[in-house]
């Protein structure tokens, strides 16, 4: 009769107790691009602004989130690097 042994377990690097892996920096950079977005349009409609206006202002900072994250601090390797 064969044991698991829990320490040989296939957990990926930097996962937690649970096995979650907590999220990196580029993963939190994606995540609040539609926040931006949400955010502009919900800030337009509370300011009584065209909603346009604040998609669009939401969508340059998306933007330029997007571009710091591509150019500025760019991703190198993958998880395992």
């Amino acid at each position: 009769m064969s044991v698991r042994d829990p320490s040989s377990d296939d957990l990926p690097s930097g996962a937690g107790p649970a096995g979650l892996v907590s999220p990196s920096k580029y993963d939190l950079l994606l995540a609040a691009v539609p926040a931006l977005l949400l955010g502009g349009t919900v800030a337009a409609a509370r300011l009584a602004l065209p909603v346009s206006v604040g998609t669009g202002l939401g969508s340059l900072f998306a933007a330029l989130l997007v571009g710091y994250g591509l150019f500025v601090e760019p991703p190198v390797g993958g998880r395992d690097a």
